[in-house]
């Protein structure tokens, strides 16, 4: 059997700052093979974005990190810089959330899609790199005028299709896609979600894609996995564990998307009450506990590791 196309063991990364130490990601292992496809959710502040920026070690300066992330056969941790910038955007790339603050103000949008082709030498020269920005942009549903334009001049769905574009721009083999539809209309929400399907199924891209929406994810991705205090609380195929999820905080969270057409599921209550804990003070034993309508003495005296909840599925909860 082939190895994983990234294999991430133990990993661990914590902030350092005034208030002390603050941990966002605490023991997350996972598997992700070639062309596959996996969506991590989450309320915000559950380390999801901080595990997407560890992966390709985008992390702020003096941030703790441990464990092991190997992408494409390569040891991300113990990279050289230099073998670090020739992983960035070859053998992983991504779209971050926030198209207007990830892009250059006073850059085309052109130019900044064909910065990582030239570093790379993935063009030979300008002009090869001006046709392969021309081929991506259109690819992703702009005309190639765009490329003259400012990101100032496009809408916010036209800016995340740069992103895209600019992402793609030397043939990633994992492409990382963090909250790509945030703050997008109902209508370009699910054009950017029909490309990235597209997309994927044209390079036999290895995709993982991170939001809070459970139901976006069970369209985007093959698996699933579920992220509470820094930590992965439930994994498995994704419309398994939308539709049947073993850990409370999962069913709360997939309750919290009322169904078309029913008019009790959008009246009945999430059962998501209050807030998740903060990374430097978690509660003792399961950190969903507080909030968990289950919840009893079991819960208290150690944090659940995941165990299995069925067919290529697993929970951190000692009711699985």
């Amino acid at each position: 059997m082939s190895e994983p196309m990234l294999s991430v063991r133990d990993l661990e990364v914590t902030y350092h700052g005034h208030g002390g130490h603050v941990p966002a990601v605490r023991g997350v292992s996972f598997d992700l093979e070639k062309g596959d496809s996996l969506g991590l959710a989450g309320e915000s502040g559950c380390g999801k974005s901080t595990l997407a920026n560890a992966l390709l070690r985008l992390l702020p300066a003096g941030t703790e990190v441990s464990g092991q992330i190997i992408l494409d056969g390569k040891d991300v941790l113990n990279l050289t810089p230099g073998g670090l910038r020739a992983a960035r955007w070859t053998s992983g790339a991504i779209i971050f959330q926030g198209a207007l603050h990830a892009l250059n103000p006073v850059q085309t949008v052109g130019e900044q899609i064909a910065e990582p082709m030239l570093v790379h030498q993935t063009a030979a020269s300008d002009s090869a790199a001006r046709e392969r920005v021309v081929e991506l942009l259109r690819r992703v549903g702009l005309p190639a005028a765009r490329a003259d334009s400012y990101p100032h001049q496009l809408s916010g769905g036209q800016r995340q299709r740069v992103l895209i574009a600019m992402a793609l721009a030397c043939d990633p083999l994992l492409l990382i896609a963090d909250e790509p539809t945030t703050a997008l209309d109902l209508m370009v929400q699910a054009q950017v979600l029909d490309l990235l399907h597209d997309l994927k199924e044209e390079r036999d891209l290895t995709l993982m894609f991170i939001t809070h929406d459970l139901s976006v994810l069970t369209y985007a991705c093959r698996r699933l996995a579920v992220m509470y205090a820094g930590r992965i609380v439930e994994e498995g195929p994704a419309w398994d564990v939308f539709e049947n999820a073993s850990h409370p905080y999962t069913r709360a969270l997939a309750a919290a998307f009322p169904t078309i057409g029913d008019e009790a599921s959008r009246m009945a209550p999430s059962g998501l009450g209050g807030d998740p804990p903060t990374p430097d003070n978690l509660p003792q034993g399961c950190p969903f506990h507080p909030r968990c309508p289950l919840a009893h003495d079991a819960c208290l005296p150690a944090e659940p590791d995941l165990r299995s909840s069925g067919l290529e599925r697993s929970a951190a909860c000692v009711l699985v």
